[in-house]
């Protein structure tokens, strides 16, 4: 041990001996070299800069329909808002007069409460579904 070794890194050389004590090698299969000089010889064949534009158009290709898969999902978005929005209005407008003549004063309130509740009921629906997914 060093003056300048870190207790990490005495902790990684300590975990290594332990688990090479604790665990043992995987058996390699009958073939598994004839496989590994098979597949040597096939990537020295390869041209290692056409390969790397062939990935990088890849790549391109892929963040480009990502993107547009964004914008798809935010222009959705914005509709189901936007929709969600008018269709709440439409139903407070029409609920509203009934639930006056039934609640009085307290109508306004119990609107707002119930739209709470419903926008509460939605980001927890939503908070457990990214839970369940391990996203949260």
């Amino acid at each position: 041990m060093s003056e300048f070794e870190t207790p990490d890194g005495r902790l990684e050389r300590a975990l290594d001996r332990a688990l090479s004590r604790t665990l043992q090698p995987p058996q390699l299969s009958r073939h598994f070299r004839q496989r590994l000089d098979a597949a040597l010889s096939r990537a020295g064949e390869t041209d290692l800069s056409e390969l790397r534009s062939r990935l990088e158009s890849e790549r391109r290709a892929d963040l480009a329909r990502l993107e547009s898969q964004y914008i798809q999902l935010k222009r959705r978005t914005l509709g189901t808002m936007i929709g969600a929005a008018f269709a709440a209005g439409a139903a407070v407008t029409l609920a509203l007069p009934w639930l006056q003549r039934h609640l009085g004063a307290e109508a306004p309130l119990v609107l707002t409460s119930a739209g709470a509740a419903v926008g509460l009921a939605i980001a927890f629906v939503s908070w457990r579904a990214h839970a369940r997914d391990g996203l949260v």
